[in-house]
C-alpha cells in the first residue's frame, strides 16, 4: 500500500496548484463520478454482515468496490457498533483508501467523517473531556481552544480527517435531548467557546472541523429531536445565528444542516438559510452536508417533497454539497436523472464537487491518503490527559452549601444515588458508542465517582439506593444515612444520545427523588451531586439540600473532579451557562423580556421569573467581593466604552472568579431583553487580593435585531450590569448629540 502515493503522484503530476489540481480533475471527471462524490454512505454500508470484532471492523470487498468504484462515493462515515483502537482505525482506513486510490479511474481519496464531539470519543483510549455544556461552564475560551487542539491532533493521529464538530446551537429548550451537546443557552459563550474549539481543531490544517447544526436546532418547540424551531427569523438572527457567524469568520471548513424546520420550512430545502444566508451573508466557501437521511425526511416526514426525487432537487437547489444517504445510492440515482433531465444543471453539482475536491486538497489527502504512524505521537498524550482533568475540574459548578463543604478527609460519608458509581453516566453519550451505554468498550483505570472518594475519604461507605429509573434499596440507604456525617447522593441521568434521549418532563424520576427525601428524612446532612446532561427539576429535594453541585456530564476525569471539589482539593469556579428551572412549565432564559416575568394581574412589583438557580450562578470556597464600577458616561455610535469594575477575593483561599458584563437598554423599537450578556473575563485572586478588571465594548456589540432583519444600534440610555452592581451610560443620537462629541 506503500505506492499509493507514487500512483497518486501519477494521477496528478503537472498541478501546478492546489486549484489547477480541482480544476483539472474536475474536468476530467464524468456526471456519475461527480454525483459520487456528492454521496456520503455510512461504515455499515460496506461492512461484512456479522458485526465488528471487537477492535476492528470487517469490510465486505464487493460492497465496497461498488460504493467506491462503480458508484464513485466520495465519502464514508460513523461507526459499526462502537469504538476502535488505533490501530483498528489504521487498518480500516487503509483499507479504504487502497481501494479508493488505486482501483478506480481517478484515484480519488475517500473523505472520512466522525462525531468525536467530546475529544476522541470513538478511539479506545481517546482523550475525553466534558461535553460542551461542561465547556461552557468554565467560561474559559482558551481552555475550549486546547480541547480543540487535542481533539483535532487525535482526529488525525487515528486517521479521521473530518470531525463533525463541534455543536453551536444555542441550547434555549432545556427538555432537548442534545441540550448537553450545546454551550448553553447564550450566543456570546457560544460564539467565543464554539471558535475557539474550531481554531484549535483545526490548527494544522490536517482536520476540518463541523459546524453543527445549521440552523436552530437547539429551540424546538416541542424539546424533542428533530422537531420545529420555536423561531421567528428575526429570533434565528438575533439568538442562533452569531455563533456560526463568529465560527465562518474562524475558517471552518463544513458545515452540517439541522434535521428541523423554521417556520414551516425545512433547512435542508431553504435557499434562504443556506445559500443567502450561509453562503451570500456569511462568506461560507466550504461544504455543507445534510444531516442522516435527511434528504428523504423531506418527503416522508416533512412532506414538503412529494417524491424522492423531488427532495433531491429541493436539497440540491437550496445549497447542499453532500448527502448523508446513508445507506443507498437513491441520492445519486435522482440526482443523476434531474441533471440529465435539464432540471438541474450540470454546472450547479460542479459547485459542489469543486469544493468538495478543494476540501479534501486542503486536507493533504491527494498527497497523503494513508495513516500516518508517525501521528501516533499526538494521541492520548499525558499533556492531552492534563487538558481534560483541568477543563472537567473547572467544569464543576457549586450551586448551594451552607458550610458542609468541604468535606473532612476523616468523616464518616455515605455515598448513593444511581450516578455514583457509572461511567457511563459521567461521560454521557457519543462515548464509545453512540447512545455511550456500553462500558465495556470503555479503558481501564478512569474511576467512578465512588472509586475516586474511596480514595480520599478515610471513611467512605456505598450504598446504590436506586437506579436512574427504579428503586434498589432506598431503605437501606436511609438507615447507612443515619450513621452518617453526611451523605453524598448522586443523581441525574444516565447515558442518551438524540431521539433516544426524549423524555416529556425535566422532573428528576420518581425513585431519584424518593432516595434524596428518605436521606434528607434523618437528618444527616445531604450534599446532591448532579450528573445529567440537561437540567432535571428537583425542586422537591433542592432547598432541603445543604449542598449542591453540578457536574453536567464531565468525561473520563470527572470522577476525580467532582471529588477533588467535594473534598475541598479544588476550590470550584463554574457557573452556570443557562438557567436551571423551578418548574416544567417555567423555562425562562435569562435573557427574556419583562413581560414574560410580571406578577399575577401583570403586578409590576412581584417577578415570576424564579429559577431554581440563575445563568452565570456559581459559588467558590472562598468570596468575591465586586466594587468601584464605572462606565464611560456618553458613547457615540462607531465608538469603544470602558467599563472597570474592581474585584477582591474576601474571603480565606485561592479561587477563580468569571466576571460577567451585562447591558440593559431602557427603551428600544423591538422589545429589550432585561439583560443581555457582553462579555466575560475570569481571573484568579489570592486571599485579600484585588484586580481590576477592564472591558472595553463596541457599540456594535450594543445591537440587536431589528424588524427588518438587520442589526440596529438605536441611541438612548443603557445599564451596564456586573457583580450586582449597575452604572449607566448613553449612546449619542449622531442627528441630535453631535455638539456633545
Amino acid at each position: 500500500m506503500r505506492y499509493i502515493v507514487a500512483l497518486l503522484g501519477v494521477a496528478l503530476a503537472g498541478s501546478a496548484s492546489a486549484q489547477t489540481r480541482v480544476d483539472s480533475l474536475l474536468a476530467r471527471m464524468t456526471l456519475e463520478e461527480k454525483v459520487g462524490q456528492m454521496t456520503q454512505l455510512t461504515l455499515a454500508a460496506v461492512a461484512a454482515r456479522g458485526g465488528p470484532a471487537r477492535d476492528s471492523v470487517r469490510l465486505d470487498s464487493a460492497k465496497l468496490r461498488e460504493a467506491l468504484v462503480d458508484r464513485h462515493v466520495g465519502s464514508l462515515l460513523n461507526v459499526v457498533g462502537g469504538s476502535l483502537t488505533l490501530e483498528g482505525w489504521h487498518a480500516l482506513i487503509g483499507e479504504i483508501q487502497d481501494v479508493a486510490v488505486n482501483r478506480t479511474r481517478l484515484r480519488i481519496p475517500v473523505l472520512y467523517g466522525i462525531d468525536f464531539v467530546h475529544g476522541a470519543n470513538y478511539t479506545r483510549g481517546g482523550t475525553i473531556f466534558p461535553h460542551n455544556l461542561g465547556m461552557a461552564a468554565t467560561f474559559d475560551p482558551a481552555l475550549a481552544r486546547r480541547a480543540g487542539e487535542v481533539t483535532g491532533d487525535e482526529a488525525i493521529a487515528s486517521a479521521l480527517p473530518w470531525n463533525f464538530a463541534p455543536v453551536l446551537d444555542v441550547g434555549r429548550q432545556p427538555l432537548w435531548a442534545r441540550f448537553y451537546e450545546t454551550f448553553g443557552e447564550d450566543p456570546l459563550v457560544a460564539s467565543l467557546l464554539g471558535r475557539e474549539m474550531v481554531m484549535g481543531m483545526q490548527r494544522d490544517g490536517r482536520v476540518a472541523a463541523t459546524l453543527k447544526h445549521y440552523l436552530g436546532y437547539g429551540v424546538p418547540r416541542t424539546g424533542r429531536d428533530r422537531t420545529p424551531a420555536d423561531l421567528t427569523p428575526r429570533g434565528v438572527r438575533e439568538h442562533v445565528l452569531p455563533p456560526f457567524a463568529a465560527a465562518v469568520r474562524a475558517g471552518a471548513r463544513a458545515v452540517m444542516v439541522n434535521s428541523g424546520e423554521i417556520d414551516g420550512e425545512p433547512l435542508h430545502a431553504s435557499r434562504y438559510w443556506l445559500t443567502d444566508v450561509l453562503r451570500g451573508e456569511l462568506g461560507f466557501g466550504g461544504v455543507v452536508v445534510t444531516d442522516w437521511e435527511d434528504v428523504i425526511f423531506l418527503h416522508t416526514r416533512h412532506r414538503v417533497a412529494a417524491t424522492h426525487r423531488d427532495a433531491v432537487r429541493m436539497a440540491v437547489e437550496a445549497g447542499i454539497d453532500m448527502s448523508m444517504t446513508p445507506h443507498d445510492f437513491g441520492f445519486a440515482d435522482h440526482l443523476l436523472a434531474l441533471v440529465r433531465e435539464g432540471t438541474i444543471p450540470e454546472s450547479r453539482v460542479d459547485a459542489s464537487v469543486r469544493r468538495i475536491l478543494a476540501l479534501k486538497e486542503e486536507l493533504g489527502l491527494f498527497d497523503s491518503p494513508l495513516p500516518d504512524p508517525a501521528l501516533r505521537a499526538r494521541f492520548a498524550t499525558e499533556e492531552a490527559a492534563g487538558a481534560a482533568r483541568q477543563a472537567a475540574r473547572e467544569s464543576i459548578t457549586l450551586l448551594q452549601n451552607d458550610g458542609v463543604l468541604p468535606l473532612k478527609k476523616d468523616a464518616r460519608v455515605l455515598v448513593t444515588g444511581p450516578a455514583a458509581n457509572s461511567l457511563t453516566a459521567l461521560n454521557g453519550g457519543w462515548t464509545h458508542s453512540w447512545q455511550g451505554t456500553d462500558a465495556s468498550l470503555f479503558p481501564p483505570g478512569s474511576p467512578t465517582l465512588l472509586q475516586a472518594m474511596l480514595r480520599r475519604g478515610s471513611d467512605v461507605r456505598y450504598v446504590g439506593g436506586s437506579r436512574f429509573t427504579d428503586p434498589i434499596d432506598i431503605a437501606a440507604a436511609a438507615r447507612a444515612a443515619a450513621d452518617a456525617d453526611v451523605a453524598v447522593v448522586a443523581i441525574g441521568e444516565d447515558a442518551y444520545a438524540e431521539w433516544v434521549g426524549d423524555i416529556g418532563d425535566l422532573t428528576l424520576p420518581e425513585p431519584q427523588l424518593r432516595l434524596v427525601e428518605a436521606i434528607q428524612a434523618t437528618g444527616t446532612p445531604v450534599v446532591l451531586v448532579l450528573v445529567e446532561g440537561r437540567p432535571r427539576i428537583i425542586s422537591r429535594v433542592a432547598d432541603r439540600a445543604c449542598g449542591v453541585v453540578m457536574a453536567y456530564w464531565p468525561g473520563m476525569h470527572g470522577g476525580d473532579a467532582i471529588a477533588d471539589v467535594l473534598f475541598g482539593d479544588h476550590n470550584p469556579g463554574g457557573k452556570l451557562p443557562f438557567t436551571y428551572p423551578r418548574h416544567p412549565n417555567h423555562l425562562l432564559t435569562y435573557d427574556h423580556v419583562l413581560t414574560e416575568t410580571l406578577g399575577p394581574g401583570m403586578d409590576r412589583r412581584a417577578t415570576a421569573f424564579n429559577p431554581q438557580w440563575e445563568f452565570g450562578h456559581g459559588l467558590s470556597y472562598t468570596t468575591f467581593a465586586y466594587s468601584a464600577l464605572r462606565a464611560s458616561g456618553e458613547v457615540a455610535p462607531g465608538d469603544s466604552l470602558t467599563v472597570e469594575v474592581t474585584v477582591t477575593n474576601t474571603g480565606a483561599r485561592a479561587g477563580q472568579e468569571t466576571v460577567l458584563l451585562y447591558t440593559r437598554q431602557h427603551y428600544a423599537s423591538v422589545t429589550p431583553p432585561v439583560r443581555r450578556l457582553r462579555a466575560f473575563h475570569k481571573v484568579g485572586l489570592q486571599p485579600g487580593a484585588s484586580r481590576t478588571v477592564t472591558f472595553r465594548l463596541s457599540t456594535d456589540d450594543l445591537r440587536f435585531i431589528a424588524r427588518d432583519g438587520r442589526p440596529t444600534l438605536e441611541p438612548g440610555a443603557f445599564d451596564v450590569m456586573v457583580g450586582g452592581l449597575r452604572a449607566t451610560f448613553r449612546v449619542l443620537d449622531p442627528a441630535v448629540d453631535a455638539d456633545r462629541r
